[in-house]
């Protein structure tokens, strides 16, 4: 394993929320970036790390999170950056 490590932060959002339609050019613009880190990553065998708010929800497992993102409305944008 690498001594090094990549950070994903805020990247699995259901984007259901006031801020999203602000959030939605800047993600899409960023995401290609994103995808092309975490790839790299991957194939280095370089440790990806997943951080999120969790919408007050503290005591819910990452599934749960993951699969309301998947399925929300832009689940396109969470699908190329999910966790492994």
């Amino acid at each position: 394993m690498s001594a090094t490590a990549l950070i994903v932060i805020d990247m699995l959002n259901s984007y259901d929320h006031e801020d999203a339609e602000l959030l939605l050019p800047l993600v899409r613009t960023v995401l290609p970036r994103v995808i092309s880190l975490i790839d790299r990553a991957r194939r280095s065998d370089t440790e990806v790390i997943y951080v999120n708010g969790n919408f007050g929800l503290w005591r819910s497992h990452h599934d749960e999170l993951l699969d309301a993102v998947l399925s929300g409305p832009h689940g396109d944008l969470v699908e190329p950056v999910r966790p492994e």
